[in-house]
């Protein structure tokens, strides 16, 4: 404290110089910034950081809002393109798919450009809720006779858990071969001590993504896995917004009634979903290189013309995002309607303009949104964005029931349901995965359950958004300054 104290007095006197230095560091991060080929949103937010507030903002950047391929991100690409080598492109799947659907052959082809291959012969289910996905989940491992593969972000004890858990032992019992991934910080509150290891004493197979303690000193560690994949025997695969804890399935209530969809993939594009945990389960250890083709699908598949792409990102990608392209091309194909369900509406502007956009091409589009939020701060800067697309002639609809997790892009031709949320975070500093499915058929039980869920929620309106208290809309002002934060 004396030192601390004695410090003050003695900076004083260089404070001129302190702040040169300050000044300095704030022009080389903006022409870093100027220079990036990131948004101009993502860009301008960061520069109201670094400008607002000196020194904390340089450390909030250096923090979260470089680029570069520092050794760490070299060494997960390293990673990530050993698994793209285990995938193939078929050339007769992609003329077919041009027959079917011309609209989206630009969308099918860039993901391809990306390392996701287009597959076709796929059964697609889909959850509205969560207490229906796991209990699809806990079905389908009964009857695992190979393997299972569980990446979570979140993995909190409970009832959910203890379910899962009894059925992962009587598998590993069985010989059947279980890897469990999960993030570090996703975790780290709602699991014992020791949570690991008796894991591993049953025989499961446990990593862990990102340990907070590992990267601190290189700040690497608001990266997170926010993937969640399940695959069974590699003939199935399930994705979507779930995480294992009970307020997933509403076992406990938190924001009212806890909404999230999922959708299960029975098929060739589960070796997709194969792949992507395989990626994940070797980034998060220093250990030998897999070989991925044991854990190939063991039987033919039904033809059909479902197809899909299993799409992943990350932060080791910047600045590309191939998620954030697929969703703003997915906006860009529909014809008749766009619906979209996320938890946090925090966007730039190349996406409000493909929104509006959108709607001036005659497009019916409607986004949902929870009513009850998980963030109240996070809640006030979506409100915050919906003025620009109220204005422009979006539909926005606050789920009332309660909180809304479900992430879903959908269209009459194909959409993508999986763990990306419309926000800074998920496009850029999160690991996420989604299936991006083209089929109508296929996807109508997620549009009547988009429908139904608009039924039992509130549309606000331009002029309700307009008369919200000046004091929300002073707070709405300043912490949008920080969206890039959120």
């Amino acid at each position: 404290f004396v030192a601390i104290f004695m410090l003050s007095f003695w900076l004083a006197g260089y404070t001129v110089y302190i702040y040169l230095l300050m000044e300095m560091a704030s022009i080389l991060i903006m022409l870093g910034l100027v220079n990036d080929n990131r948004s101009p949103s993502y860009k301008l937010s960061w520069i109201c950081v670094v400008l607002g507030l000196p020194l904390t903002g340089h450390i909030m950047y250096l923090l979260w809002g470089r680029t570069g391929k520092r050794k760490i991100e070299k060494q997960v690409m390293y990673k990530m393109h050993h698994g793209q080598t285990f995938y193939e492109y078929d050339k007769n799947v992609m003329k077919r798919f041009e027959e079917l659907h011309p609209q989206e052959m630009r969308l099918a082809h860039s993901m391809e450009q990306h390392h996701f291959p287009l597959f076709a012969n796929n059964t697609v289910d889909y959850y509205p809720m969560g207490e229906d996905t796991f209990e699809a989940i806990f079905e389908e491992m009964k009857k695992a006779e190979r393997f299972i593969f569980i990446n979570f972000y979140i993995v909190g004890e409970g009832v959910l858990w203890d379910q899962m858990f009894e059925i992962m032992k009587e598998r590993a019992k069985a010989g059947v071969e279980i890897k469990l991934l999960y993030d570090d910080f996703g975790c780290m509150f709602r699991t014992e001590k020791g949570f690991r290891r008796k894991l591993e004493k049953a025989g499961i197979e446990v990593r862990v993504f990102n340990p907070v303690h590992r990267y601190t000193e290189k700040l690497y560690m608001n990266y997170r896995n926010h993937q969640k994949i399940v695959v069974v025997d590699g003939n199935v695969a399930f994705t979507g917004g779930m995480n294992i804890a009970d307020e997933y399935v509403n076992e406990v209530e938190r924001f009212g009634v806890w909404k999230d969809n999922a959708v299960r993939v029975e098929g060739d594009a589960a070796w997709g979903f194969t792949v992507s945990f395989l990626q994940m389960w070797e980034v998060s250890s220093s250990g030998a290189m897999l070989d991925y083709d044991k854990y190939r699908p063991n039987r033919e598949f039904a033809k059909s013309d479902v197809f899909c792409q299993v799409i992943t990102d990350g932060p080791a990608n910047n600045p590309e995002n191939p998620i954030v392209s697929a969703y703003k091309q997915v906006m860009y194909c529909a014809k008749k309607y766009l619906y979209i369900t996320t938890p946090y509406l925090i966007i730039d502007d190349e996406i409000k303009e493909a929104l509006k956009l959108a709607v001036k091409g005659g497009v019916d589009v409607r986004l949902i949104t929870p009513n009850i939020p998980d963030k109240k701060n996070v809640k006030l800067v979506t409100s915050y964005n919906y003025g620009e697309l109220l204005r422009a002639g979006v539909r926005i609809y606050e789920y009332t029931p309660g909180f809304i997790h479900a992430k879903t892009i959908l269209t009459e031709d194909c959409g993508i349901i999986g763990t990306i949320n419309m926000d800074y975070r998920s496009f850029y500093l999160h690991y996420e995965c989604g299936a991006l499915i083209y089929n109508k058929e296929a996807l109508q039980p997620a549009y009547e359950d988009l429908l139904a869920t608009m039924d039992i929620s509130h549309e606000i309106t331009y002029e309700e958004w307009k008369h919200r208290p000046l004091w929300v809309k002073i707070k709405q002002n300043f912490l949008n300054l920080f969206a890039t934060l959120m």
